[in-house]
């Protein structure tokens, strides 16, 4: 049992009452605790049974039981639970995702401390759990969080490309800091936003947050980034009127803008003009090298090495990004002859400087001979890298993947990706982040062969590692698991693809609402088909039918299918009749009373018709009569033609159910409009119920209606039997008048 120190007067940590109700759950934890922890602080040794308790779970779930134990724990300690007690709770969890749930449980026993909702959300952060500490985040008042907590978050949401979050965090910071402008900044040009940044870019300014070189650097590179190097030298000239002084970096981001703009000579002529404005910001090695690059773009190789051999002189030392970029040149050039001089001039053993190739320069290389068509020579340097023990990456893999595919060798490759899983090359730490692209023809092999899983598991690691996304790369394994039947995981890809901002194409949507049809899974078709309603795709009129006759067919899709039906409207889509019923008959049935006339005056309005008498019969088998009259009334507002014993089942049933009043409002409305004619049995219940609640002017008036009704029958068949009687009479006529015409002479 642990106890506190002996000079403290709490009761055990652990009561037996807290022992027991936590052990008798099914998911019953055992704490062995250090036995180290046993004395010390009250406090530190509170921490560290919390942190015990958490860390002992083993379900990985915040279960009742656990909340249960720690609830004990903190009554049977009030004194002991502090804001400091939870910070160091916090630090000695072993699963980061405990985090959150430990902040909302101590807010139970101790208010909001700022210190220790940073330090849950920067725990979820550390484990990549974005989600986690979005909705943690979300959870809490704005104000009892710091600013950097706020801007961590946004940091890694903008990264993930969840740039709809990171605004919306933004618009939560109470008092925005520069940092927090700089983060969103990033985080909108990276997505090629200019405009947007350039809006916010005002904003910082007209709220008086100053910008900083940070900011100016950010604005300048995605400028550059975007091929709006004027607007960049713009922002470059506007620094000194915001108090900003231009760094080493500031220069190197314009020259890398002007290089990739293609105006190479401007940028070597800026290159010299550095020096001459200020002594401290002479050319460093990443100008040269951003230059080097710019020539090598060019294929004006002669340049580029003269470049070099000036860096070297001016006593820079090249790094392996300039050998790698030369060699890179070189390689797109064709000079492979180059190459290899320039390899063998760095591992030459008497410079101050020895260049040994990496995983970087085998990339170039074999992307080099797979560009060449010398898939062979590809191979062996593929093979070499095990042999000098350099390390490949998922750029290797990459590559050497795409020049299998590009030549046919398909189980070559898939070899490859195995491999590739095996190691979970893509998600270790410090490899180049992959083009998800590359793997659209290796992708498309597997789905096309039965093996889409494989193909989801690669795609999800280049997730995990926030690859550039592909749309295609999306819709491939999408279809891929169609083919094979799986739609709930072509569902889930598509939800994922969603949230990443990326619009899925017609055909995956419609092949997924398609199988989910097909699967009889209409709340997943119906859940596909709302989005693709609110992306920029229009489905066909034939999907719009079918997925509502399937949503018509089940009770509980009813709200649903009124959405869909409306959604229709408004469009312009033509619904069939019976499907329409359909869905009225569904809504009433779910006594969705108001959204069922709602939507049966949309009908009408838009020159559309119900089947009423469908419907009132359901209404009066379901004993809806009050309905019933409702949409009978409707009906002759409408000039609907209702049949007389449909009618009269209406009236029959109100009266049945007490509803005498009613059925004689009702019937009077009929008789004033002259629409059925009614039976008699009908009349006879009607004036009965009148009578029995003491309306009794109201059964002399349906009396006097059933005495015209009786008078009317029997004029009626008085004016039959008179015709019925002229009519023999002329046929017996006729008749003699023949056999006289017939008889022999």
């Amino acid at each position: 049992m642990l106890r506190l120190g002996r000079t403290c007067a709490f009761r055990p940590i652990f009561p037996s009452s807290a022992f027991a109700s936590f052990s008798s759950s099914s998911s019953a934890l055992s704490i062995e605790p250090n036995p180290s922890s046993l004395e010390g602080r009250p406090r530190d040794v509170l921490a560290h049974a919390i942190a015990d308790l958490v860390n002992a779970c083993q379900t990985g779930h915040w279960s009742p039981s656990l909340d249960a134990a720690l609830s004990a724990l903190a009554r049977s300690h009030v004194l002991a639970l502090t804001s400091q007690t939870l910070l160091h709770a916090l630090s000695l969890l072993r699963r980061p995702s405990a985090a959150a749930p430990l902040l909302l449980w101590s807010r139970e026993y101790l208010p909001l401390d700022p210190r220790a909702a940073a330090m849950a959300i920067h725990l979820l952060l550390r484990s990549r759990a974005i989600r986690p500490a979005l909705d943690l985040l979300l959870s809490l008042p704005p104000s009892s969080l710091p600013d950097h907590s706020f801007n961590a978050l946004l940091r890694r949401l903008a990264a993930a490309g969840h740039l709809r979050s990171a605004v919306r965090i933004f618009r939560l910071i109470p008092s925005p800091s520069v940092f927090s402008y700089n983060s969103l900044l990033a985080a909108l040009l990276r997505r090629g936003r200019t405009v947007a940044a350039s809006a916010l870019f005002d904003k910082m300014v007209a709220a008086a947050v100053r910008p900083d070189v940070c900011t100016f650097n950010t604005l300048i590179r995605g400028f550059c980034l975007n091929s709006m190097v004027d607007e960049a030298f713009r922002l470059f000239n506007e620094m000194p009127r915001h108090g900003c002084a231009p760094d080493i970096v500031t220069y190197n981001t314009l020259l890398d803008g002007l290089c990739r703009a293609g105006k190479v000579p401007v940028a070597h002529n800026f290159l010299k003009g550095m020096q001459a404005k200020n002594a401290n910001l002479a050319p460093n090695v990443v100008s040269y090298t951003t230059m080097i690059r710019g020539y090598c773009n060019k294929l004006l190789l002669s340049d580029a090495l003269d470049l070099f051999h000036e860096m070297v002189a001016a006593g820079l030392k090249p790094n392996k990004i300039t050998y790698n970029t030369l060699i890179q040149g070189c390689c797109e050039a064709g000079r492979m002859d180059l190459v290899k001089e320039i390899l063998e001039q760095g591992a030459d053993s008497g410079k101050s400087f020895i260049f040994k190739p990496d995983t970087c320069t085998f990339n170039i290389l074999i992307a080099a001979h797979c560009n060449m068509g010398s898939f062979r020579d590809a191979l062996k340097v593929f093979e070499r890298m095990t042999e000098i023990r350099v390390k490949r990456d998922s750029a290797t893999y990459t590559t050497m993947l795409r020049g299998l595919c590009e030549n046919g060798e398909f189980g070559r490759a898939e070899e490859l990706i195995d491999e590739l899983l095996e190691k979970e090359v893509v998600r270790k730490r410090g490899s180049c982040v992959p083009l998800v692209a590359a793997y659209n023809p290796i992708f498309d092999y597997l789905c096309q062969n039965g093996k889409t899983e494989k193909a989801r598991m690669v795609l999800q690691q280049l997730l995990d590692k926030q690859a550039k996304l592909d749309a295609t790369a999306f819709k491939t394994v999408i279809l891929g698991h169609c083919m094979e039947g799986k739609y709930k995981e072509g569902y889930k890809l598509l939800v994922s693809m969603v949230k990443r901002d990326l619009v899925p194409d017609s055909a995956s949507y419609q092949t997924l609402i398609e199988g989910f049809l097909q699967k009889v899974k209409i709340g997943f078709a119906w859940e596909v088909l709302r989005k693709m309603l609110n992306s920029r795709h229009r489905p066909s009129t034939s999907i719009f039918h079918v997925v509502l006759a399937g949503l018509v067919k089940k009770n509980e899709y009813a709200k649903e299918a009124g959405e869909l039906l409306v959604m229709m409207l408004e469009r312009k889509i033509r619904p069939n009749i019976d499907l329409s019923t359909g869905v009225i008959a569904s809504l009433l049935r779910n006594d969705l009373n108001d959204r069922a006339f709602k939507i049966t005056g949309l009908l009408y309005d838009n020159g559309y018709h119900l089947k009423i008498e469908n419907l009132l019969l359901s209404l009066c088998e379901n004993q809806k009569f009050m309905e019933a009259r409702e949409l009978l009334l409707f009906g002759l507002d409408k000039s609907e033609k209702i049949n007389g014993e449909v009618y009269g089942m209406v009236v029959s049933g109100l009266c049945s159910n007490g509803r005498a009043s009613e059925a004689f409002r009702l019937f009077y409305q009929m008789n004033e409009k002259g629409s059925s004619s009614t039976s008699s049995k009908c009349l006879y219940a009607l004036k009965h119920a009148l009578e029995e609640d003491g309306k009794l002017k109201e059964a002399e008036f349906v009396s006097k209606q059933m005495n015209c009704a009786n008078n009317r029958i029997t004029n009626d068949d008085l004016s039959t039997t008179a015709s019925h009687f002229a009519l023999i009479t002329r046929e017996r006529a006729q008749g003699r008048k023949t056999k006289i015409l017939e008889k022999p002479t």
